[in-house]
């Protein structure tokens, strides 16, 4: 609703009449903007549950006094009717949290008279007070939609017709603004049945009661989920819901055993709406165990998670989608700007007729709520570390998640950066989002609304206000109570578990097994926004956009060192035969397996965080694998463009080619698979290495194995185990390739009983197959062991 105007009268200085307050409070526009709420921090604290903890700002803006909603719970309402923007120019009165009974403000200019009280009653007609299942089911469990309603009020409600489109469009009959809703998202049909729910083939999906749908047949009491809208159906109308990102959190009785060893021990806790946790404790108390339990990527063995009152294990489907987490690595490329790194993750997270001018208004939007619009065009890499952590969360912030969950962001960071760093976590819980963030610091526990401290084993040794922490344990300084927690573990524990009453374990929650988010994008777009990115980052990487050409050009003029001028072609001179083109055929073939394994034994190694977090929100790995590989096959192929050509500059060339009837394109060719074969070689070792330093004597003992399986060092064939093992060399075939291009049989000094190497049509082909066949078996073999870097959810049932 745009703002709403109230007379035309104004006044710089307003009167507010607070509930429970005898007269009225005078506020004047010197004051500054002024926020009410439930929280004590906010300059007219309500003590009323049905009030946010920052409800409203009130603000003087252009000589009018301007009322804004802040996205609360419950919402604001003026004569029955809720507003989100109010301009009061003249004396009103507003309900917060329920339009029939919500706890009463009044706001009158000075000089004016009073409003008169607004009038009681029930509520609104088509307002979901009480939604009763279809058929007999019983009332102590209500269904969904109804646990779901009960103490909220609908930002909207829309009656039924025989058929209801849905969607983000205007020509929708229900218009929802959320880029994570489709511009036509679902259809609402009635049928012979009642009510079906029909989803328009949308990538972000149509959910009833949390699970995903294609069509289903809705019952009175059923929630409905597109995007950030919650619909509860109460038979007659749609009750809207916009999770607008104030939500609690409640940990039930969390625990999570290995073997004989407890992780989490009974974890139980509840979060307001926009509060910001620090969960603290020693290394090994279980933190980053909470961390996968609460955002459901690895869910705990008993209890549950419960996000506004919603099962996130049972939900989970939907709810993912509501779920921001910044782990500790950067999960962006450094070498691109800030804007740049952005607007390639937003083409990845929204579907694909979200527009390139929606997807730039919405990064926008972002980066000024981070305070990053400065820094939109510089480089990542040169950002320090608390403006490379708020871009990370500007990333997950741009599908407005309702739960930002961080791990150690202030890790590694000077401790100006880190008051910067949790600052700004407490401006973002201030905005409306519940966060979660895992520290080692303690610095500014302060700024947090509640902090939890976990010791070994997994058990709470503290959940409470930050200020209350050192009196509990004790101690003077935060030190202590690390100390005192990694000393005593168990005692801190029954300590604390004695102040708190007994709470219940909550049963498992069964769940269908799922290892990602459904892809927003189709596996075509997916391909060629990963390979944009990919040439992007590459472009941007000017050292290695260096090496890339560099290396092929280096090793080309190694080949001018090999004494000689036959080349490749036959010998000029008595007796006809030379080293010389076996010599060169080794630089070329050992030569495009060294630049194949260095391009790609570094790729996978550099990017794993920003794999590991773009798979769990939808990205598909087949499309990611392709993107490189498309990518690496353009680029291997000018690198042995450049390297056959520089090399062999000056060199006779092959007499005459076999198949393709150019001698020194078919060398190319050749040199080119080689290539390509050794650089998926590489990423296969990049996915299995844990760090860069660990590419190094891998690579150096990869290109050594090669130079010797070749066949051109010494001869291989009928050595019984060489002959075989060198048949898994890429190199193997290449070389034998090659020799069958330049008939090497016919030139060497000492000619070999090598079949692969024969001067025919047959030798190089089935060369050129077993190569083109071991890149393919390599490539399915890193999607294999992409899987180990996903995030597995497996079913509570299959867990132990």
């Amino acid at each position: 609703m745009t703002a709403s105007e109230v007379g035309d009268g104004v006044s710089d200085t307003l009167l507010v009449g607070v509930p429970g307050e005898g007269g009225e409070r005078r506020v004047t526009a010197a004051g500054g903007p002024l926020r009410i709420g439930r929280d004590p921090l906010c300059s007219i604290v309500l003590d009323d549950s049905r009030a946010s903890r920052e409800h409203l700002e009130l603000t003087y803006q252009a000589g009018r006094w301007r009322l804004r909603d802040l996205a609360s719970r419950n919402g604001t309402f003026l004569d029955g009717r809720q507003v989100h923007e109010l301009e009061i120019t003249a004396a009103c009165a507003v309900r917060l949290g329920n339009a029939a009974d919500g706890p009463v403000l009044t706001f009158r200019p000075e000089g004016l008279p009073a409003a008169p009280p607004p009038a009681t009653g029930s509520a609104q007609p088509g307002m979901p007070t009480e939604v009763r299942p279809s058929g007999s089911g019983s009332a102590a469990e209500p269904p969904p939609g109804a646990r779901f309603a009960l103490g909220r009020t609908p930002s909207a409600s829309y009656p039924t017709a025989d058929r209801i489109r849905v969607g983000r469009a205007p020509d929708n009959d229900i218009v929802l603004d959320d880029l994570l809703v489709s511009r036509h998202h679902a259809d609402l049909v009635r049928d012979g049945a009642g009510f079906r729910v029909i989803d328009l083939g949308t990538r972000n999906g149509t959910y009833v009661n949390g699970r995903q749908v294609e069509q289903a047949v809705l019952n009175a009491g059923d929630l409905l989920s597109f995007g950030h809208h919650q619909m509860v159906f109460d038979g007659i109308a749609l009750h809207d819901y916009v999770d607008a990102g104030r939500v609690s959190l409640r940990a039930e009785g969390l625990g999570v055993t290995v073997g004989t060893r407890n992780l989490l021990s009974g974890i139980s806790f509840e979060l307001d709406e926009c509060s910001l946790l620090a969960v603290v404790g020693p290394s090994g108390a279980g933190k980053s165990t909470l961390l996968g339990a609460l955002t459901g990527n690895r869910p705990a063995q008993a209890g549950t998670v419960r996000s506004q009152g919603r099962d996130l294990y049972a939900e989970y489907a939907d709810l993912r989608h509501r779920i921001g987490l910044v782990p500790q690595d950067d999960i962006l490329h450094r070498q691109l700007t800030v804007r740049r790194a952005l607007r390639y993750a937003a083409g990845l997270r929204f579907g694909p007729d979200v527009t390139p001018a929606e997807r730039d208004q919405r990064i926008d939007e972002v980066l000024a709520q981070l305070a990053l619009t400065a820094h939109a065009d510089q480089r990542i890499d040169t950002l320090s570390g608390g403006q490379r952590k708020r871009t990370s969360v500007a990333l997950e912030l741009l599908t407005e998640p309702s739960l930002l969950f961080l791990d150690e962001p202030t890790s590694g960071l000077d401790p100006a950066l880190d008051r910067d760093v949790m600052h700004g976590l407490r401006e973002l819980a201030d905005r409306g989002r519940t966060v979660v963030v895992v520290t080692h610091s303690p610095l500014h526990l302060g700024v947090c609304d509640r902090v939890l401290v976990l010791a070994r084993g997994g058990k709470v040794a503290y959940f409470g206000p930050p200020g209350e922490l050192l009196g509990f344990f004790g101690a003077a300084e935060y030190a202590d109570v690390f100390t005192a927690v990694a000393a005593e573990p168990d005692v801190w524990a029954a300590r604390f578990a004695a102040t708190r009453p007994p709470t219940r374990t909550a049963p498992p929650s069964e769940r269908a097994a799922a290892t990602a988010s459904p892809p927003r994008q189709g596996w075509w777009r997916q391909t060629a926004i990963l390979a944009r990115r990919t040439v992007a980052v590459t472009v941007a990487d000017r050292m290695y956009a260096a090496l890339s050409l560099g290396l092929p050009v280096g090793l080309a003029s190694l080949l001018h060192v090999v004494p000689g001028s036959d080349g490749l072609g036959l010998p000029a001179q008595p007796p006809g035969r030379s080293t010389e083109a076996a010599q060169l055929l080794v630089i070329l073939t050992i030569g495009a397996v060294f630049i194949g394994l260095a391009g790609g034994i570094r790729e996978f190694v550099g990017e794993g965080a920003i794999y590991r977090r773009e798979r769990a929100v939808g990205m598909a790995p087949g499309a990611y694998l392709s993107a490189k590989l498309a990518v690496f096959a353009v680029l291997n192929a000018f690198q042995a463009a450049l390297f056959v050509l520089l090399g062999m500059w000056g060199r006779p060339a092959p007499a005459e080619a076999v198949v393709l009837g150019v001698p020194l394109v078919e060398l190319i060719v050749v040199v080119w698979l080689t290539t390509l074969a050794a650089t998926v070689l590489g990423l296969l070792v990049s996915v299995y290495v844990a760090t860069s330093e660990q590419t190094m004597p891998v690579l150096v003992g990869l290109v050594m194995a090669q130079l010797v399986l070749c066949g051109g060092l010494f001869a291989v064939v009928e050595r019984a185990g060489i002959e075989q093992l060198s048949w898994f060399a890429p190199a193997r075939w290449g070389y034998a390739a090659a020799a069958a291009t330049v008939d090497l049989r016919a030139i060497m000094l000492k000619p070999t009983p090598d079949a692969l190497w024969a001067h025919t049509t047959g030798a190089w082909s089935w060369a050129m197959a077993v190569l083109a066949g071991q890149t393919v078996l390599l490539t399915a073999a890193v999607r294999w062991a992409l899987r180990r870097h996903e995030p597995v959810l497996e079913s509570r049932r299959n867990r132990t």
